[in-house]
């Protein structure tokens, strides 16, 4: 019941769209999100920055609720994390690249922080024991309370823009 479309752009940023558009003759619902994996020089130096005012689902506590915290996202753990109601873009901050991640976003209220840490990792053939320090994964979308329900014939467009800066 849904007409999908997704269209890549490279150049001095790369930008990402993913378009939706309900085929069917009734209303229908779905989540969505943009799976973007970032090289970092370390994942525990890292910081999210643009998460400090949402609420998120931790995936690794039981789905517990957790309120804002605050503060930019550091990770020190295994981490699976969706935030909710994420009105601004995300930054993330890598000291010991000496650069800055810019992601803005259009159409997405969710952003997922993702990485394994070192026992997960460790079992998953397609990351390997050593690789998890290296990356982390801050995807948008549109996931659990921010899930998006389009009528018959509407069209949803989700877009991120991603940029790096010597911040």
């Amino acid at each position: 019941g849904f007409a999908v479309s997704y269209r890549v752009a490279f150049g001095n940023a790369l930008d990402l769209t993913l378009t939706m558009r309900n085929t069917g003759a009734s209303a229908a619902g779905f989540e969505e999100a943009l799976h973007s994996y970032f090289c970092v020089s370390d994942v525990a130096r890292i910081a999210v920055a643009g998460l400090e005012g949402s609420a998120h689902i931790d995936k690794t506590a039981d789905m517990a609720r957790i309120p804002p915290s605050g503060e930019a996202v550091t990770l020190a753990k295994e981490t699976d994390s969706v935030y909710l109601g994420v009105a601004g873009g995300l930054a993330i901050r890598d000291p010991g690249a000496g650069r800055r991640i810019v992601i803005a976003k259009t159409g997405a209220a969710s952003a997922i922080v993702w990485n394994p840490w070192a026992e997960k990792a460790a079992a998953m053939s397609d990351l390997g024991a050593d690789n998890w320090r290296g990356f982390v994964c801050v995807e948008c979308g549109n996931v659990a309370d921010n899930r998006v329900d389009l009528a018959p014939g509407a069209t949803h467009e989700m877009t991120t823009r991603i940029t790096v800066d010597a911040g």
